[in-house]
C-alpha cells in the first residue's frame, strides 16, 4: 500500500493487529486507524479493531511484494508489529520467505519487541523454514520461476545469512526503551540496525546505551557508533492530545549522530512542538513540512546500503 511515511516507499501489512507496551504506544496511529471506517470495511480489521493483542495473517498481501519489479523501501507490519508475542514464528517464516525470494527490495522491520526478535532470529538453520514456507505457501506464485523444487532449496541455502536487504529497528521513544532495547537490538544478526525515536518523549542520551559493549569494572557500558547502528528516525508525536516534544530534543539527537557518523532522518516536528519553553507553530498539523523545520533539523538520510 503507498504511503505517506517520509521514509518508505511502501507498506506491507501482511498482519495487522497489536496491543501498547511501552509510553510510545498510548497514542497509537494504528489502533485508531484500525477502528477508522477507511479500514473497518475490511475483515481483518474489524477482528482487531479492540486492539486487545489480537492478530490477523492477512494471507492475501503474502505476495505482493513478489508482483513488485521496481526496487522500493517496505515498511513491514506498520498496522503490526511482527514481533508481537501473539504472531506464531510460522507465519513470520513465510514473511521472511517473501522477503528473501525479493533481494531487489529493502524490507524495513520496526519493533518494539526485540527480545522476540532475538529469539526468533537466533534459531538454527532458519533458511530451511523459510525454504518450507516458501514450498508449502508462495509455490503458486514463484514456480514457474524455479521450474522445480530442488532449484528453490538451491535458491535459500544459497542466500546470505543476516539477509541483506533487512533492516531491523527497534523503537526508544526514551530514555528507559533505548536503556532496555538496545543491547537486544545490537545482539539480532542483521545487515542494518536502526533506531526509531518517534514519539520523542523526553531527551535521549544515546551513549548511555547503544552500539558496542566494553566490559569495564565488571560493568557493561554502551555508547552509540556507526558502526552497529546505522540510521536514526527521530520526530515528535502527531494527532489529538500529542504530548509535547522539544525541538532541543531533536537537536541533540541529531547532533549525537553527526557526532558518530551515523545517518539521522528528522521525520517531523509533532503536533505540540515547544521551542525554547513556548510553542512552535507550524502550518502542517504534525509538524512535517521540512521547510518548516529549524535550519539545523533539516536532515532526512539514509543508511548507504541504498544511497549509492
Amino acid at each position: 500500500m503507498s504511503t505517506n511515511i517520509e521514509w518508505t516507499d511502501e507498506t506491507w501489512n501482511i498482519i495487522v493487529g497489536c496491543s501498547r507496551i511501552s509510553s510510545g504506544c498510548q497514542q497509537c496511529y494504528a489502533a485508531t486507524a484500525a477502528k477508522s471506517p477507511r479500514l473497518q470495511q475490511f475483515p481483518q480489521y474489524q477482528a482487531v479493531s479492540i486492539w486487545d493483542g489480537t492478530v490477523q495473517f492477512v494471507e492475501s498481501q503474502l505476495i505482493k511484494p513478489l508482483h513488485w519489479k521496481k526496487p522500493k523501501n517496505i515498511f513491514v507490519c506498520s498496522m503490526a508489529d511482527l514481533f508481537h508475542e501473539n504472531v506464531p514464528f510460522e507465519w513470520i517464516d513465510q514473511v521472511m520467505a517473501v522477503i528473501a525470494l525479493c533481494p531487489q527490495h529493502t524490507f524495513q522491520v520496526l519493533t518494539k519487541r526485540p527480545e522476540r526478535a532475538l529469539e526468533y532470529f537466533s534459531q538454527q538453520s532458519l533458511w530451511v523454514k523459510w525454504y518450507e514456507a516458501a514450498q508449502n505457501f508462495l509455490w503458486d506464485a514463484i514456480g514457474e520461476k524455479f521450474g522445480e523444487l530442488i532449484n528453490l532449496q538451491q535458491y535459500f541455502i544459497g542466500q546470505p545469512f543476516p539477509l541483506p536487504n533487512v533492516w531491523l529497528g527497534a523503537s526508544t521513544e526514551n530514555q528507559q526503551m533505548a536503556n532496555k532495547r538496545i543491547p537486544i537490538l545490537l545482539q539480532i544478526p542483521c545487515s542494518v540496525r536502526f533506531l526509531s525515536c518517534e514519539p520523542l518523549l523526553e531527551d535521549i542520551d544515546l551513549r548511555q546505551g547503544g552500539a558496542i559493549q566494553k566490559l569495564i569494572s565488571d560493568s557493561y557500558e554502551w555508547e552509540l557508533v556507526n558502526e552497529d547502528i546505522q540510521w536514526i528516525v527521530v520526530g515528535g508525536e502527531s494527532g489529538p492530545n500529542s504530548r509535547p516534544c522539544h525541538i532541543e530534543w531533536l537537536e541533540s539527537i541529531v547532533q549525537q549522530c553527526q557526532q558518530s557518523n551515523t545517518k539521522v532522518f528528522v521525520k517531523q516536528l509533532g503536533a505540540n512542538a515547544i521551542f525554547g519553553g513556548q510553542q512552535f507553530k507550524t502550518r502542517n498539523k504534525k509538524g512535517g513540512d521540512i521547510e518548516e523545520f529549524p535550519e539545523y533539523l533539516k536532515v532526512r538520510e539514509l543508511p548507504l546500503s541504498i544511497c549509492g
